[in-house]
């Protein structure tokens, strides 16, 4: 610890950080979240100072070595403001607080009247907030709608001056007297209320990052949790690497694979899993310490691109919601780190593919302690190291058993996911575990539908229909879109009814049966639920796997 290390705590005012903010007194440092905060986050905040409820202190930092590295080479921004790094010895870092302080600054400072140099489009995008002296609430307009006289941005209200000169300008238009008195009222107490509002901080001066990181980490330890790549910037900050930034550039780069939402700490997990043990054997502060962690990151990153790709082409989880278990993902993401630049074995695609469906129907990663799920990491580095290796851990000699087939596909559940997953290779003539895949670049857009128009709620599963739209080269210049339905999205895909389509479990007896009526529609889908079933016990039992049949419908 720094014998220089001290921590002060103090009260302001509102209106005190508003003046230090303009003055250039705080700094982002590069390791710091960006803004994440939406509208509905911000109103919120408007609110609670408002109701004069506590919005939580702020936690600045000054650094006890060079402050250089931690400042970013790019224009420096708070919000829509920009603003100038001034050469100070010892500048003040905003380490938590970062979200409300953005909001703060980017609300209430005047954008007609300060020497700052306002962003527009950020402006409007996020802090044009008004308050409607009417309603009394705190409100965003509409897109391109012009405020009433009583609807006030709220910069105007920390400024008497302002908002007289506002009200002369915009009362004038209100013909009720009662009401205009009653305006004035409500404005001179929210006026009040902003500029007299404290705020509290917490200052850390001479600190080394690790020791703000630690005071950062005890402070919000019965808050927020705090974003794992945020602690890594901190804590591995070398100007030229930056965790956070590397996530926000793999996730761009997944949205060819419709994965851009997969959360951030998934792929801290990956990340972790990458070092010998799994994810949560491991403490944050212990990795970054070593002298390969950024190697073994940027590593990592690039094989879970290649993971990602895997479950795409080769199992068609389409999107990242449809994975039934993160840790498949990570356990991957594995694999294609020991194999480096070479390519994957048909040998170990099948055995991987085999692995992802049993544990997906089996519950795998669910139904074992953890000290189980270590011994089944251990297993699934055997076969890594060999691929004549079972990757699959059982601990006892029984067969593994499937859950009931679901009532409904929804995202939330294994089970559900899982009988999703199978029904799109079905329908996409992938039956049975085999090399077969199909190329992102072939694939358009993918989307849920179903058979009839039903309510959410009563919604089954057999009711589902996996649709995804290819695009067909014919050439170099001419792709052409092939869909189920070519001309525009209909609400339901009855018309798939019109002849025997067997990757649809669509049986002839199901098309002489339709006549469009409610009875044919439930007739149908009880026939299609037995073919479903049939084929899923099918596929199931060839994993080995005792299959849990529904009694019924």
């Amino acid at each position: 610890m720094s014998s220089k290390l001290k921590i002060d705590t103090r009260v302001r005012s509102l209106k005190n950080y508003l003046e230090e903010f303009e003055q250039g007194a705080f700094q982002i440092p590069s390791f710091q979240r960006d803004f994440l905060w939406n509208q509905d986050a911000i109103i919120q905040l408007f609110d609670s100072i408002k109701n004069n409820y506590p919005i939580g202190s702020i936690l600045f930092w000054k650094p006890l070595e060079n402050s250089i590295s931690y400042i970013d080479d790019q224009e420096p921004r708070i919000g829509p403001y920009k603003y100038s790094l001034k050469e100070k010895k010892e500048p003040v870092f905003i380490l938590d607080g970062l979200q409300r302080l953005t909001s703060l600054f980017g609300c209430l400072i005047n954008p007609n009247k300060t020497k700052l140099q306002l962003v527009k489009s950020i402006w409007d995008d996020k802090f044009n907030v008004y308050y409607d002296l009417d309603e009394e609430k705190f409100i965003y307009l509409r897109q391109k709608s012009k405020n009433l006289p009583f609807q006030v941005p709220v910069f105007i209200f920390m400024n008497s001056i302002d908002f007289r000169q506002y009200a002369r300008k915009e009362f004038e238009k209100i013909n009720d007297e009662n009401k205009i008195e009653q305006y004035y009222d409500r404005a001179d107490e929210i006026g009040q209320i902003f500029n007299n509002y404290q705020i509290a901080s917490v200052d850390i001066e001479y600190a080394s990052i690790d020791e703000a990181v630690e005071i950062f980490k005890r402070v919000n330890e019965k808050g927020l949790p705090i974003a794992k790549d945020w602690i890594v910037s901190a804590l591995t900050n070398k100007g030229d690497f930056r965790l956070g930034t590397e996530i926000d550039n793999l996730l761009d780069e997944l949205k060819q694979f419709d994965f851009n939402n997969l959360k951030r700490d998934i792929i801290f997990q990956c990340i972790q899993n990458s070092f010998g043990k799994v994810y949560f054997d491991f403490k944050i502060e212990d990795l970054v310490k070593r002298k390969d962690f950024i190697e073994i990151t940027i590593k990592t990153i690039q094989s879970i691109k290649k993971a990602v790709k895997f479950l795409y082409e080769d199992l068609l989880v389409l999107n990242n919601k449809l994975i039934p278990y993160n840790s498949q993902l990570i356990f991957l993401t594995t694999f294609f780190n020991s194999l480096g630049e070479n390519k994957a074995s048909e040998k170990q695609i099948i055995s991987l593919k085999k692995w992802f469906w049993v544990t997906s129907y089996s519950n795998y990663f669910t139904i074992y302690s953890l000290s189980n799920q270590r011994k089944a990491f251990d297993k699934f580095n055997e076969f890594i190291i060999d691929e004549n290796v079972n990757p699959i851990y059982n601990d006892n000699d029984s067969p593994f058993t499937s859950f009931e087939f679901p009532p409904k596909i929804y995202m939330g559940s294994v089970r559900a996911k899982t009988l999703a997953l199978f029904m799109i290779n079905y329908s996409c003539g992938i039956k049975g575990i085999n090399i077969k895949k199909i190329n992102f670049e072939d694939i358009e857009q993918f989307e849920i539908a179903n058979l009839f128009s039903k309510p959410q709620k009563d919604n089954p599963a057999e009711n589902f229909i996996p649709v995804i739209n290819y695009i067909v080269k014919t050439n170099d210049n001419l792709p052409l879109f092939k869909s189920l339905s070519p001309i525009k999205k209909p609400k339901n895909y009855s018309f798939l009814l019109s002849k025997e389509n067997q990757n649809f479990f669509i049986t002839n007896e199901m098309v002489k049966l339709y006549d469009g009526s409610i009875n044919s529609e439930n007739q149908i889908l009880q026939i299609r639920w037995e073919e479903i079933i049939k084929s899923e016990r099918r596929f199931v039992e060839s994993l080995d796997i005792f299959y849990n049949e529904p009694i019924n419908f």
